[in-house]
């Protein structure tokens, strides 16, 4: 019987598997409840970075850690009964998708003030036992409690229960049970901290959680190498601090096999990766010099961060070197951080503050010979390096190399080539300059480089430097990896990022812009937030929303920004040539080019017997139309708004005698005059089928005193207003063919 029954099962276990799927049930839902209060009532002084540390762990989970904010419930600064309605809402929210998942999650986390027994809520106490009921009301498998709060540690202690060693389970297994995780002990404060603008047991829960916690380096954060990340990480910011060590604390019981899984650092959309090559302490800022993450790696494998798209700083802190660099992360790429990336950059010289007095360090033993210990250097004087406050050389000033024997100049001098490890001061040399790090001035009468520029160089032809901060000049050629300050050069300007101003007399090159770019001829770059500006041409692959390109022709892939010249064209933009007949009995061509909330308008206008047949009275006339225009569209309607400047040329028809001395001859001398008048244009276009519109417009033209001249030469059918104030309304009919 047994055996019959197992063969049924079998049979019918696909059919079951394919149902089951078949009714939308998906692996794990999670859900969270985010607390920050910042506010412990009268007795407790206010604390500065709960809220924000809420709204940071919700901002992580969100992005890897599979709480989409459909799921999350935010709240800052609540009272006792907005947590009662979080709790209740979010138990709702659970038991309506019961059936679209096989498990469900909840993660609750709490950054603020509490005592022995309680939550400390503004005015209002939200006692531990009723924390723990509300909990386990909430109807998921799973509940994993994250507390950042003074002598946490109280609330893990669960009457009857013992600490037991973390059962974690991935998606696919079937699990019961709760993870609670305090920032310290019954009996210990939890601390914050201005430097790092966190609390320092959510700092590194969040620095885990985006990937410093992956022990096991499979891109992934279990609940065990968080936990364990962040308990060596908090106790050794706080074990020498005022308010003494802090020591997080755990409670599991979780059953199952396989590990809960907390992150995911492959759904991030931007990562840096760790090279393997890189060993030591690793500090990671982003561009305000917050501090993002903290590592000590040490095996050579690589390490994979989830960050935030933007700019970073990063240190790495060796046995024998300290080495900096910047990167930029963008959406969709891994960046790759290896010691390529970073330059070597001196210690600075410290003194020692002991018991029996002031003493130098044993490493400062050098300074202390030179005869003085109270002699400040602008570097350290370590591993054998060498001060030299004048270098002169007619040849070769190259004292070092940049990775051996440290060489720190306030002023080199060379007349062929100088090259130090740093400069605080300044360096020249007739043809070539070479630098680590120039702090100063460089000035070179062929070639400057430096791995790194905040002050100024110099070049009679060539520069190059990988960031400059301050300016770059050049007479011929500039060329910088990463430029905040400017660039200036008599012909041509190369850079990877620019954040400032470029200059040229010719041409402007960057990757990406942020600043401005103007050049004489021509602009490129990759993506534009400021402005190019150009005599002739501008290119781009991105112009941004904010962005703008001003030249006589500019050229982008996709222009949100503004485009302004005699000829625009983007892809997602309008470009279009359109042929009207007026109620004036006259022919209209125009190009529209540009964007739809600002293009150009470019075109000519004429009556139209004279487009077909050649006329020599003074009759003849032709109109030159340039202006501004912007376009509503409604589907395959549109409604454009364009203010036209019309130039009218016309020939002025007078004889005048020219006499010689050997003959008189009588000839037509023709003179062609211009006048000028302005109208609003307002058009309405049906687009029935792609690149051809239909439209009809009205032009309303403005005759005052001053435009008189003009409309004594034009064919109008229609008169408003008298005395020197006339408006002449034109209305027109026409097709469009557009090149997009």
């Amino acid at each position: 019987m047994k055996k019959i029954f197992f063969l049924i099962m079998t049979a019918f276990a696909p059919l079951m598997i394919f149902a089951q799927n078949k009714s939308g049930s998906s692996g794990v839902e999670r859900y969270a409840v985010f607390i920050g209060s910042n506010s412990g009532g009268k007795n407790n002084q206010r604390l500065l970075y709960a809220g924000s540390d809420a709204i940071s762990f919700q901002k992580t989970m969100a992005e890897i850690g599979g709480i989409p904010s459909a799921n999350a419930i935010l709240l800052l600064d609540p009272a006792k009964d907005d947590l009662d309605s979080a709790m209740q809402a979010i138990s709702e929210k659970i038991r309506s998708n019961k059936e679209k998942s096989k498990r469900s999650e909840f993660l609750f986390y709490y950054s603020g003030h509490s005592d022995e027994n309680s939550l400390l809520l503004g005015k209002s106490t939200y006692g531990y036992s009723k924390l723990k009921a509300a909990i386990s009301n909430v109807p998921s498998d799973v509940h994993v409690v994250i507390l950042d709060s003074c002598y946490s540690g109280n609330f893990i202690r669960t009457k009857g229960g013992q600490r037991q060693k973390p059962f974690l389970l991935d998606d696919s297994s079937v699990v019961k049970g709760h993870a609670y995780l305090s920032s310290s002990s019954s009996q210990e404060s939890s601390q914050e901290s201005d430097e790092i603008g966190s609390s320092f047991f959510t700092n590194a829960m969040l620095t885990g959680l985006r990937g410093a916690a992956d022990s096991s380096g499979d891109k992934k954060v279990t609940l065990n190498e968080l936990y364990s990340y962040a308990f060596n990480e908090t106790l050794s910011k706080t074990e020498n601090s005022s308010a003494g060590p802090q020591h997080p604390n755990y409670n599991i019981t979780l059953v199952g096999s396989g590990d809960l899984v907390l992150s995911d650092i492959s759904n991030s959309d931007s990562i840096v990766m760790l090279a393997s090559d890189l060993s030591g302490r690793i500090i990671i800022r982003d561009k305000n010099g917050k501090l993002v993450s903290e590592i000590n790696k040490s095996e050579k494998k690589p390490v994979y961060l989830a960050l935030e798209k933007g700019e970073y700083s990063a240190t790495l802190i060796a046995k024998n070197v300290t080495m900096q660099g910047t990167f930029n992360l963008r959406p969709g790429k891994v960046y790759e951080l290896s010691s390529n990336s970073l330059s070597p950059v001196a210690s600075s010289f410290n003194r020692l503050r002991g018991e029996g007095g002031e003493e130098l360090s044993e490493d400062d033993s050098s300074a202390e010979s030179i005869g003085s210990s109270d002699v400040h250097f602008p570097y350290s004087l370590r591993d054998g390096g060498v001060y030299t406050p004048v270098e002169l050389s007619l040849v070769n000033n190259e004292l070092s190399h940049p990775f051996n024997k440290k060489v720190y100049s306030t002023l080199s001098l060379g007349l062929v080539r100088s090259s130090v490890y740093e400069t605080s001061g300044a360096m020249f040399s007739i043809f070539i300059n070479e630098a680590e790090f120039v702090r100063g001035v460089q000035a070179a009468g062929i070639y400057n480089m430096a791995k790194d520029l905040c002050g100024l160089q110099y070049a009679g032809i060539f520069n190059r430097a990988d960031e400059v901060k301050g300016m770059q000049y050049s007479g011929i050629f500039n060329e910088a990896k990463d430029v905040k300050g400017g660039q200036a050069s008599g012909i041509f300007n190369r850079s990877a990022d620019l954040a400032g101003v470029q200059g040229a007399g010719i041409f402007n090159s960057t990757k990406s812009m942020k600043g401005l770019q103007a050049a004489g001829i021509g602009n490129l770059a990759d993506e534009i937030q400021g402005a190019q500006i150009a005599g002739i041409f501008n290119y781009a692959d991105k112009v941004k929303k904010n962005g703008a390109q001003i030249g006589l022709v500019n050229v982008a892939k996709e222009a949100d920004g503004i485009q302004l010249g005699l000829l625009n064209i983007s892809k997602n933009g309008v470009l279009e040539l359109g042929l009207s007949y007026t109620s004036n009995n006259n022919l209209r061509l125009a190009l529209n080019s540009g964007n739809k909330h600002l293009y150009t308008v470019l075109g000519v206008e004429g009556r139209a017997q004279d487009f077909f047949r050649n006329r020599d009275d003074d009759e003849a006339y032709g109109i030159l139309l340039g202006g501004l225009g912007t376009r509503f569209s409604y589907g395959i309607f549109n409604f454009d708004i364009e203010g036209i400047g019309n130039f009218v040329a016309y020939k002025n028809d007078s004889d005048e005698i020219s006499s010689s001395s050997d003959d008189e001859d009588e000839w037509d001398h023709y003179d062609v005059e211009c006048d000028f008048y302005p109208s609003l244009r307002l058009s309405v276009g049906c687009t029935p089928i792609k690149h051809f519109q239909v439209f009809g417009a009205a032009n309303i033209s403005y005759c005052g005193t001053r435009f008189k001249d003009a409309f004594d030469r034009l064919d109008t059918n229609i008169k408003l207003g008298s005395g020197d104030y006339k408006f002449y309304p034109e209305f027109e009919l026409g097709v469009r063919y557009s090149f997009n």
